[in-house]
Parts: structure tokens; C-alpha cells; sequence
């Protein structure tokens, strides 16, 4: 049975149920994943499925069940799950509200890459990494991936969308090894277009993070400006979103609750939760619950301008969405999340990174995890790069750094001109002012 079909007959069993407030979401996915080692394919997948969901709202309890089959026990189970659901005043089904955006993501090359396409580029992303330079010793997890999806969701309110998307991806991590000294190189791709992955240029890259770093040194401590590349800049504006959830500022678990029209970071921060940008991992002219993808405006120039909400918080909150209900799949509920955060420097960025002293730049955070989203209070090892301007002194590993996330974003000198898309995040690297590192 077709997706469409599927959907008019869930919903000729609502109606034979009187069950009149409901959403329906379907998923049709067909995934193929190769990975090399030792120049032959070492493994591939292939996951080819279609499957839907329920939710109906049942005396204020939202009933949820999901399957592969559009039948009576589906609709049950929904129903079950609602009777025995809390009732809430704020679960609601989404009254539609104008017409999504058409977003150019699929591309018909990456719907023809077979299997042993998939297997071709990723033994040709090993290659790359293992002819780069002779003291890459090991390489773990040359994949390749390719995805289509098709997406419908229909509700008791008038929405009635679908879209198509494509996606590939590669990635690739090598170790390098020089006499008793090891270290690491990781590297990846992802596009919604087949010609945007250069798996040559990805391996070989892999390969010189990894060699770069041989001979790493503990660092003194000292004061000083520190660079973070556009890797570990999009780390830690991941933990900088979890501010601007409404979710959160409802509850009062934000850093930035009470702050709207206040000026929260530096001057040359402007930042914007965009899934209607073609680079978004996410990128879609709909939301999870079918609501029309925005743009939205969360720093201006320093002020804090706005939050983002799914339907749920909109109401608790008393304003309306914002396009930011996020589902993994037919498998989940939708729930409020950001969809691409974006970082984007003035004028193309750049300006204030040349003519550099001594800086760290840093290439690596590890423990980020463990800071706190709300107080934005962190304490991690870093490792990179001593750097004299654009003159690399020696590589730095285990360098120990602590601070505050957004007081740190409150003292950026400068933004750089690498704006690169890393999933749910898009950013360059950054320049803040004097830090105190120490030996970890």
C-alpha cells in the first residue's frame, strides 16, 4: 500500500471510530551504507522500509502508536495509549497555517547510486587517506553512505504536506602513528546533492589532522587568545541552543530566560535557527508536527531577539510556533528542538584573524558534554595548535580550559571566513580574548 493510501485509510478508520482530532505521518526510507578496510568492502547495509504513525486526542490525552501496517489494530492501539495517557489542557492538534516553502533537496543522481557505487567511494575514501602521507597506520570506518525519503503528514486541522529528500555522506577515522606516538585524524561529508562529496579531499584531510598532531605537547600555563576552529565552535553552540528552547525558558532551566532585548553576546554575534537554508541536515519546508518551516531571528548584533517553539510550548507559553517540532522518524512522537542553528559572520568574516600574535587554537574539546546548559559553566581538555599568527609553533594536547560558554560569547574579537555545516549546526571559527590554559 502506498503512502497515500495508507493515510485515507487510517482515516476512514478515525471516522468509523468518531475519532476527529488526529495527525498521521508516514516515512518511506531506503538507506544503503558501505564501509572498506583494507581496500575491499568490508561491509553493507541496505534498509529499505515504510511505516506511519498515530496520534489522536482523546478528552485532552494524546494517544500515540506507530507500525507498517495502515489497519484497525494501529488506530486501537492509539487509543488504548490515549485512555490511559494524562490529560493536559495544553495537548492540542496544530491548526495549519500557510504553505510550506519548496526546498530544492532531492537529487535524482543520489536515487540512482547503487551498491556498488556505495562500495566504490568508500573504498576510494580509504585510498585517499592511506596514500596521504605513510605514517597513517590504521584507518577505522571508511563509510559511505546514501538516503531517500519520503515524508507525508496529514492532520484533523488541515495540514496536508509531504517532501522528498536525499542525502549522502562519508566519513573516515585513521590513526598516524611516529615511533612510540599515536594520534588521530576524523573527517566527514554530508550533502543533500551527490557532487558535493569529495571523498579524495575528506581522506586526505583525515589524514593530515591525524599527522599534524604527532608530537604533541603539554602546554604551559599562560593567558592568552584562543581560536576555536569551526568544529569545536559548533560544540559548543550546541550547548549554547539548549538556551533558547522555549522549553526550557518555560521552566525556567535557561541561562537567557527574562533576557529578550538584552544584549547577551558580543556585538559581532547574530545568530538564526534556519531549516529552510538547502546545507540544513534538517533542511525541510515543515516541521515535525507539519508547520511551516521560519527563519527565525534569535541574536541580533548581541541582543537576544526571540526562542523557538513547537505547538506544546507555543501554547504553555502563550505565542504561537515557530517551525521548531523535531521527530526522528515514524518510531517518535514530535518534540520541540532546534532545527539548524547558524552562526554567520558580517561582511563574509575574517576581518580581525590576520596579523595574529601568539593564540591556541583549538581543533578538539573533549568532556564538553559535561558543561552545564543552564549556568553555561564548563571545565574541559583541549587539544590544537600553538600558533604565531598563521605560523604553527607546535601541536598541544591535553591543554586544560574552564570558563563560562556565554560569558566567553560576550568577548568574541573576531569570526572567521571557514562557515561550515556540522548537522544541526552551521558556524565558523571564533576568536576570544585572553583565557588561562594549564596543563590538564
Amino acid at each position: 500500500m502506498h503512502p497515500p493510501e495508507m493515510i485515507e485509510r487510517i482515516k476512514e478508520l478515525l471516522a468509523n471510530k468518531s475519532l476527529h482530532e488526529y495527525e498521521i505521518f508516514v516515512a518511506s526510507t531506503d538507506k544503503l551504507r558501505a564501509e572498506a578496510k583494507d581496500g575491499v568492502v568490508h561491509s553493507l547495509d541496505r534498509a529499505t522500509e515504510t511505516g506511519l504513525s498515530l496520534r489522536i486526542l482523546l478528552d485532552g490525552a494524546f494517544g500515540f502508536a506507530y507500525g507498517s501496517s495502515a489497519d484497525d489494530n494501529l488506530v486501537e492501539a492509539a487509543l488504548v495509549s490515549a485512555r490511559h495517557q494524562f490529560k493536559d489542557e495544553f495537548n492540542h492538534i496544530p491548526q495549519a497555517s500557510g504553505d510550506p516553502t519548496e526546498l530544492d533537496v532531492y537529487d535524482e543522481r543520489i536515487v540512482r547510486a547503487g551498491p556498488d557505487e556505495c562500495i566504490e567511494r568508500a573504498i576510494e575514501l580509504e585510498a585517499a587517506a592511506r596514500a596521504a602521507d605513510q605514517r597513517i597506520q590504521q584507518v577505522r570506518k571508511a563509510s559511505f553512505s546514501r538516503a531517500i525519503a519520503h515524508v507525508y503528514l496529514v492532520n484533523s486541522k488541515g495540514a496536508a504536506v509531504s517532501a522528498r529528500v536525499t542525502t549522502c555522506s562519508a566519513s573516515i577515522m585513521v590513526m598516524a602513528k611516529q615511533g612510540d606516538d599515536m594520534q588521530a585524524g576524523y573527517e566527514f561529508g554530508f550533502s543533500h546533492t551527490w557532487p558535493d562529496i569529495d571523498v579524495h579531499w575528506i581522506g586526505s584531510e583525515a589524514a593530515r589532522q591525524a599527522t599534524s598532531m604527532l608530537g604533541a605537547r603539554h602546554i604551559k600555563t599562560m593567558r592568552l587568545p584562543v581560536l576555536f576552529d569551526n568544529a569545536s565552535t559548533s560544540d559548543m553552540l550546541g550547548i549554547i541552543g539548549e538556551s533558547f528552547l522555549g522549553e526550557n525558558v518555560v521552566k525556567g532551566k535557561s541561562y537567557l530566560k527574562n533576557k529578550l532585548g538584552t544584549a547577551c553576546f558580543s556585538p559581532m554575534i547574530n545568530l538564526r535557527d534556519n531549516p529552510l537554508d538547502p546545507l540544513a541536515a534538517d533542511a525541510c519546508g515543515f516541521d515535525g508536527e507539519g508547520m511551516p518551516s521560519r527563519d527565525n531571528v534569535l541574536v541580533k548584533d548581541g541582543v537576544l531577539q526571540g526562542y523557538v517553539y513547537d505547538s506544546y510550548w507555543a501554547k504553555v507559553a502563550g505565542t504561537v510556533s515557530t517551525g521548531n517540532a523535531v521527530r526522528g522518524g515514524y518510531r517518535s512522537m514530535p518534540g520541540l528542538g532546534l532545527r539548524h542553528l547558524c552562526l554567520m559572520p558580517a561582511n563574509g568574516g575574517g576581518a580581525g584573524l590576520k596579523g595574529l600574535g601568539q593564540t591556541l587554537k583549538v581543533t578538539d574539546i573533549m568532556g564538553l558534554h559535561m558543561a552545564d546548559p543552564i549556568s553555561g559553566e564548563f571545565s574541559v581538555g583541549v587539544n590544537g595548535f600553538l600558533m604565531h599568527g598563521d605560523e604553527v609553533l607546535y601541536p598541544v594536547r591535553e591543554a586544560a580550559l574552564s570558563g563560562n560558554i556565554f560569558e566567553m560569547f560576550t568577548r568574541v574579537l573576531a569570526l572567521g571566513n571557514d562557515v561550515r555545516a556540522f548537522g544541526s549546526v552551521k558556524c565558523p571559527s571564533i576568536l576570544i580574548d585572553a583565557m588561562d590554559l594549564s596543563s590538564k
